[in-house]
């Protein structure tokens, strides 16, 4: 059996993470095994849209969210699984699909992958909006700001980090870390 007997909200300087223990109980010999897993709660995410700003779900939806990352990471770890986001997969793919073809879809996905953009996952959204974060705050600025010339400017156009394409990543993760050093560099730091 397996059961989520601690889940915690751990505050290290400013931000705050959510702790997740996936335990495992071998029901024939008793033998328990546990795994932690960790997702960084921030700010909802705000869609800028021409009649105004607005969150992308209510503060509660959102801890909620991040606990089940934080869960989802922790059995990863636990059964030694995972490594793609299936929330990363497009919206078209699982409409499309019937729930026999679902099935198959971890025998197909490599074939499948060849044809399909793919996207960031989870934790390099999360170093993405990090350094983004680091840079901000050296230079005063609100972090909406900065992560929407981002979007804008440096990366066509596109409405959300989550939409930066994995051969686009290293680019992206390299030119913020720039930014990071010229930030730091004209603080003094």
């Amino acid at each position: 059996s397996v059961s989520f007997p601690e889940d915690d909200i751990i505050q290290k300087g400013d931000k705050l993470y959510y702790k997740a223990v996936a335990v495992a109980k071998r029901e024939s010999d008793g033998t328990i095994e546990k795994a932690i897993g960790w997702a960084r709660e921030e700010d909802v995410p705000i869609f800028h849209t021409q009649k105004g700003d607005v969150k992308q779900m209510q503060d509660p939806q959102w801890t909620g969210a991040v606990g089940s990352y934080a869960r989802k990471y922790a059995l990863q770890g636990l059964f030694a699984i995972g490594g793609e986001d299936v929330d990363e997969y497009p919206v078209e793919e699982s409409q499309e699909q019937g729930q026999n073809n679902q099935q198959q879809k971890p025998n197909n996905q490599q074939a499948q992958g060849q044809n399909q953009v793919r996207y960031i996952d989870n934790i390099q959204y999360q170093e993405i909006n990090d350094l983004i974060n680091d840079i901000a705050k050296i230079k005063g600025m609100p972090f909406d700001t900065l992560a929407n010339y981002v979007l804008s400017e440096k990366l066509k156009g596109l409405q959300d980090f989550h939409r930066v394409q994995v051969g686009d990543y290293e680019v992206l993760k390299n030119y913020l870390n720039e930014q990071l050093a010229k930030a730091k560099a004209k603080r003094g730091n």
